[in-house]
């Protein structure tokens, strides 16, 4: 580490370890305020749709909710700390907090009894390994703990539990906290009205789209947040070409990967309209099987991968198309196209997504006192 980034590493673990608890514990002496919800991701300055079906529940019913969302990539060492500044104060007197992924101002107090914190965590099911059990997730810098403070931390299949209480280093008394409730964001793929509505947004931007055989690529990064990459592109910006007529292939890469996007729908939104889709070790494949239509492993990579961050399960077994050679990709495609799903495929979708059957969000908040 270079002198610079040695005084970068040090000024935030002083802000983390020293400053954000000194400014909770200032302003902890006011009462929780009943009913008082933060939303709070460091990742986007828009909602992430992992929050967004539990946020329009909570303001349907009118409760005080407040949005702490920013892009901590662009904001500098002033605005990360008064970013983080501001969610502390409203953070000591909330009720119900809700996070979707790794938040550091929550866990760098102890907070008070009457608050708790939801983890509703932005993936599904069980590929790529994160958090502890890999190197690529947590900075080795970072001395706190990323689920203290956590009342629940929800996943989307009882095979996932195991994984997550292990990967997160949960004690037996802490590993209660993580339930197979399903999760959140994936509710929607059990509403027809939504998947139909979905459909016209996209042959409304996209009317040449049209009686096409629809793919979506939609892949994760390789690396970090910081220097994220992507294997395989080439490929498939010459995959429509080689599909030949009546086939479109739409691109929705990760958004550490695509600061502009053109097409303005998200990927939940996407799986309603695609006929296939090729993936590599992203988690929203196990979103997207809910829909049982048929997907595609694309994993140039695939020996590198499997050696370096590696899969909690293979994706050389699942039940689809594994291709490693972009030249075979099209032929994936169109062998993987109408196929309909087997009693391997279902097998495979209650294994990692069969606590996701519409109703996720409901359970969440009565698990958390909300509803009762």
């Amino acid at each position: 580490m270079n002198v610079k980034s040695f005084i970068r590493q040090n000024l935030k673990n002083a802000v983390n370890r020293i400053y954000l608890p000194a400014v909770y514990e200032l302003y902890r002496r006011r009462p929780i305020e009943k009913g008082k919800v933060l939303f709070a991701d460091s990742n986007s300055f828009e909602l992430p749709e992992s929050m967004r079906l539990v946020y329009n529940e909570l303001e349907s019913r009118g409760m005080d909710i407040g949005l702490y969302l920013t892009d901590l990539r662009s904001c500098g060492f002033v605005g990360t700390v008064r970013y983080m500044t501001a969610f502390m104060k409203a953070y000591a007197t909330a009720e119900y907090v809700f996070i979707s992924n790794y938040f550091v101002p929550v866990t760098s107090c102890r907070k008070r009894r009457g608050t708790k914190v939801v983890q509703l965590w932005h993936s599904c099911g069980l590929l790529k390994k994160f958090a502890y059990d890999t190197k690529e997730d947590i900075s080795p810098y970072y001395k706190g703990d990323v689920t203290k403070n956590f009342s629940l931390i929800t996943v989307s299949s009882k095979a996932c539990v195991k994984v997550w209480q292990n990967a997160l280093r949960l004690d037996e008394r802490r590993s209660k906290i993580v339930r197979a409730t399903g999760v959140s964001r994936t509710d929607v793929f059990f509403d027809e009205s939504y998947l139909s509505a979905c459909r016209d947004k996209l042959f409304d931007l996209r009317p040449d789209l049209k009686g096409k055989k629809i793919v979506l690529y939609a892949p994760t990064f390789r690396g970090t947040a910081a220097e994220p990459q992507l294997v395989g592109k080439a490929d498939i910006d010459r995959l429509e070409a080689r599909l030949g007529e009546g086939w479109a292939v739409i691109q929705k890469l990760h958004p550490h990967l695509q600061k502009n996007d053109d097409l303005k729908m998200s990927s939940s939104e996407l799986f309603a309209c695609a006929d296939v889709l090729i993936t590599d070790y992203s988690s929203l494949l196990f979103e997207y099987i809910l829909l049982e239509k048929p997907f595609v492993i694309f994993a140039p990579d695939y020996e590198q991968y499997k050696q370096g961050r590696g899969f909690y399960e293979d994706p050389a077994d699942f039940p689809c198309e594994f291709i490693t050679d972009g030249d075979k990709l099209a032929d994936a495609v169109k062998q993987s196209f109408g196929r309909k799903p087997d009693s391997e495929y279902k097998a495979f979708i209650a294994h990692h997504s069969g606590a996701c059957d519409g109703k996720a969000t409901g359970r969440i908040l009565k698990l958390i006192g909300i509803d009762k």
